[in-house]
Formats: C-alpha cells, structure tokens, sequence
C-alpha cells in the first residue's frame, strides 16, 4: 500500500557537527524561514529552516558525527544532493560565492530553456539549484 500523505512535501534532515554556519547558508543567505529549534535532552539540537512546504532539519548531535559529506559528486552512494527550482539563479548564485560556499557548478546551460548551478553548504552537501524559463 501506497503512503497517505499528510503533507504535500518532502522533509530532509542533515546531521551536522556545524550547525551554526549550516544555519546561516540556508537561513541568512538561501532565505529559508526559520522555525523555533526543538532541543531533545541527551540527544542534541534540531534547526528547522522552511524552505516552500518542505523543512529542512539541521541536526546537531550532542556527539560530533564524522564527516562523510563532500568529496567529489559521484564518488559515494547514498543522497548526495536535493534540488532547488528557484526564479533567480545569477542572485543566488551570486550570494553563495560572497558566503564563500563552493561553486561545484557554476551556471550553465542544462537544456534549452533551463540552466543549473551546484553549490555545496558549509558541510559540503550539494544543493543544485534548476531555473527554467
């Protein structure tokens, strides 16, 4: 049986030993919303940033995790990247370079009609941004 879902989004957590520049990526410089945090006792810290109907959970254990982010974009399994359809790539791009996040892939044609850049937050995941139009 097929899920019945509650909520028209998808929400994604990233586990994190750098929480407050993660926050400020994606609070400060990509403009998610932020929600009130969610402290869980022996656990850690759980950053809720809005982003559209989707939430992106930045989770800062207690204990720090290893770093398995980064590294080249095809050389590990696992989710490596979460896609943003945005209207002003050049902007955003733009304040991702004065931020000093790694420009993977700078804008370029994708297809006729659509460009692409990928960046890579304060802990080197990918976030690929897609403007059409």
């Amino acid at each position: 049986m097929a899920v019945d879902l509650a909520k028209a989004a998808l929400d994604v957590g990233i586990l994190s030993k750098n929480g407050e520049k993660m926050v400020a990526f994606y609070r400060d410089v990509l403009g998610f919303s932020q929600e009130d945090d969610v402290t869980i006792p022996n656990f850690g810290t759980i950053h809720r940033l809005n982003c559209g109907d989707s939430v992106l959970r930045i989770m800062v254990p207690l204990s720090e995790p290893e770093n398995v982010a980064g590294g080249e974009f095809m050389s590990r399994n696992g989710i490596r990247y979460m896609t943003i359809n945005i209207n002003n790539l050049d902007q955003v791009v733009a304040d991702c370079k004065s931020f000093g996040a790694n420009i993977a892939v700078d804008i370029r044609d994708l297809r006729p009609g659509v460009r692409c850049a990928q960046v890579q937050d304060p802990d080197g995941n990918y976030v690929e941004f897609i403007c059409a139009g």
